[in-house]
C-alpha cells in the first residue's frame, strides 16, 4: 500500500510540473505570436508604401524618357547612329 500512495504522489508531481511546463510554453508561444502579428503588419505597411513610391517612380521615369526623346540632342545623336547602320 506503501508504493501505491507514493506513485500516486509522483503521478501528482509529475502532472503538476507538466502543468506548469506547459503553461509556461504557451505563454511563450503566445508572445511570439503578439511580436510576428507586429512585424507582419509593420512589413505590410511598408511594403504598401513602397508599392506607391514605384509606381510614382515609374511614372516620372517615363516623363523624364518622353521629353529625352523630345530633345533636339537626343535627336540629332539619334540620326547619326542610324546613318552609321
Amino acid at each position: 500500500m506503501n508504493t501505491l500512495i507514493q506513485s500516486q504522489e509522483q503521478m501528482q508531481t509529475f502532472f503538476f510540473i507538466s502543468s506548469l511546463g506547459f503553461i509556461s510554453l504557451w505563454i511563450l508561444v503566445a508572445i511570439f505570436l503578439f511580436y510576428l502579428i507586429r512585424a507582419v503588419r509593420t512589413f505590410s505597411k511598408i511594403m504598401e508604401r513602397v508599392e506607391k513610391d514605384i509606381d510614382s517612380i515609374g511614372d516620372t521615369t517615363k516623363e523624364v524618357l518622353e521629353e529625352v526623346k523630345d530633345n533636339a540632342v537626343f535627336n540629332f545623336l539619334k540620326k547619326k547612329k542610324s546613318k552609321k547602320s
